[in-house]
């Protein structure tokens, strides 16, 4: 781990974003810049490395897809999360495949930290909102707890981006000191295991009992696993 400094400003700058990636998802103004490729690509960035956020993100899009962030079902945040994953892989001294899958894990667990933060803010927006009685028929005071709402939305993802940006940074680090061994040879069918499971189950989600879904998406994983033994 030595050799890491994040200045306040770097933290600061992290928090900011991670905020504004926080209300993309639910509150303001909902562009997708939330969503793990762009975020982690933008935590990337921060630190000199978009491709190592990039690569970061796009893992965690592929675990975070078996959870469509629509409906009333609950689902991991991706937003702060992802840009977290991606700052930390940027950050990792060695781009390993241990770091990969630490930032993965990572981002995966403050996903669903996120979401259960979420789950509160609900509650509290419904109590917020739902007494019409209690607005007087005055369309500034709706406006005005929207406003605050939105503020403690923001203020949410901030907490959790803040809280935890650092201790996934240091965890990474500590992850590249162990003895480097076989396990690159052990870790990267893991990787891989755990992408094929992952889009397994959105497949499974997506088409469930549609048979003329099917055909089609055996034949793009038919085609996606000749191109990996091509360039292998």
């Amino acid at each position: 781990m030595t050799g890491l400094e994040i200045t306040p400003g770097a933290w600061l700058m992290v928090v900011g974003l991670g905020t504004l990636l926080g209300l993309d998802a639910i509150s303001w103004p909902q562009t997708m810049a939330s969503r793990p490729m762009v975020a982690g690509t933008i935590g990337g960035m921060l630190f000199g490395d978009p491709a190592a956020g990039f690569l970061a993100g796009a893992w965690l899009e592929v675990v975070s897809s078996r959870h469509p962030p629509f409906g009333a079902a609950r689902y991991p945040e991706t937003g702060p999360s992802a840009l977290i994953a991606g700052a930390a892989f940027a950050l990792s001294e060695t781009g390993s495949t241990l770091a990969l899958l630490g930032v993965v894990l990572a981002g995966w667990t403050i996903g669903w930290v996120g979401s259960y933060s979420i789950a509160l803010l609900r509650i509290y927006n419904g109590q917020l909102m739902g007494d019409p009685a209690a607005f007087g028929g005055d369309p500034a005071e709706v406006a005005r707890r929207h406003r605050r709402a939105i503020r403690i939305d923001g203020a949410r993802a901030a907490l959790v981006t803040g809280a935890l940006f650092v201790p996934v940074v240091l965890s990474v680090r500590w992850l590249e000191t162990w003895p480097a061994g076989d396990r690159g040879a052990v870790l990267s069918p893991l990787l891989a295991v755990i992408a094929v499971a992952a889009l397994a189950g959105v497949g499974a989600r997506l088409l469930g009992g549609r048979r003329e879904g099917w055909p089609p998406f055996v034949l793009g994983g038919a085609a996606g696993l000749l191109l990996l033994w091509v360039a292998a």
